[in-house]
């Protein structure tokens, strides 16, 4: 399809500009192509995914995390060397940070809600609005009436969802019957889920002084991964991009 017509879909599908986001969302490397056939999406931008952009000749790449965050950039070192790759090989490069946690369809927080209420077979739940980032509310809440073994949270959760196993099981509960989500960096976030009354929180990563919190307040706390819990969003976006527009997509995966 014409590049120009998928950039559009993508900035108003995914309410871009109505984010206030460190983030340079949008088109932040473009190309000479009128066409895209085949994209790439990844979590990251970084010279190994765009090396394997390269290798699997696609037109753009789609990342979580972008070249560009509210500042200009030189063009030396690290940063030339991944705009070099993409230019040399004609790759143009989107970016959706904020937008991308925060869609009630396809972003990283619904995305972990969704697998939750599937794989434990949640039957009767009430889901809740979680978590402010720049004055947008971009996590999810949820209660719900069955028992669910806290460690469950990393022998079944974790493992079928593909998330880092590590357990702060602060609140010595064998079972929990509310979880809230933030995905990525959502240390900041563990206060407001003591207050709010949740068993436990997942998040991607958390600050020692944030653990420090979690365990006074008595909160289980299971940390999954930056990158492995901003996974999911890229992915369910990608697939409904797949399914709209017949276009070919590749996972360009990074592991540490």
């Amino acid at each position: 399809m014409k590049k120009i017509e998928f950039i559009q879909y993508l900035e108003e599908y995914l309410k871009i500009k109505d984010f206030d986001d460190n983030s340079q969302n949008g088109l932040q490397v473009d190309n000479e192509k009128e066409e895209i056939s085949k994209i790439g999406y990844s979590v990251d931008a970084t010279a190994y995914i765009f090396e394997k952009a390269r290798d699997e000749k696609v037109d753009l790449v789609l990342c979580h995390h972008g070249l560009f965050w509210g500042q200009e950039e030189v063009i030396t070192g690290v940063v030339f060397k991944r705009i070099q790759t993409l230019i040399q090989n004609n790759i143009a490069l989107f970016a959706c940070h904020l937008p991308l946690d925060a869609h009630n369809e396809l972003g990283n927080n619904i995305g972990l809600l969704q697998a939750f209420i599937r794989i434990f077979k949640l039957q009767e739940y009430e889901i809740e609005t979680f978590g402010e980032y720049h004055g947008q509310t971009i996590g999810y809440g949820i209660r719900f009436k069955e028992d669910i073994y806290i460690d469950t949270l990393i022998t079944l959760f974790a493992e079928q969802v593909g998330l880092e196993k590590k357990l702060y099981n602060f609140g010595k509960k064998d079972c929990i019957h509310s979880i809230a989500f933030m995905s990525g960096a959502g240390g900041s976030d563990i206060k407001e889920a003591s207050e709010k009354d949740y068993d436990a929180f997942l998040t991607g990563e958390a600050k020692h002084s944030e653990i420090c919190l979690a365990k006074d307040l008595g909160l289980s706390v299971c940390i999954g991964g930056h990158r492995e819990t901003e996974t999911i969003g890229p992915k369910l976006l990608a697939e409904h991009l797949r399914e709209k527009f017949g276009i070919e997509i590749v996972f360009l995966d990074e592991k540490y």
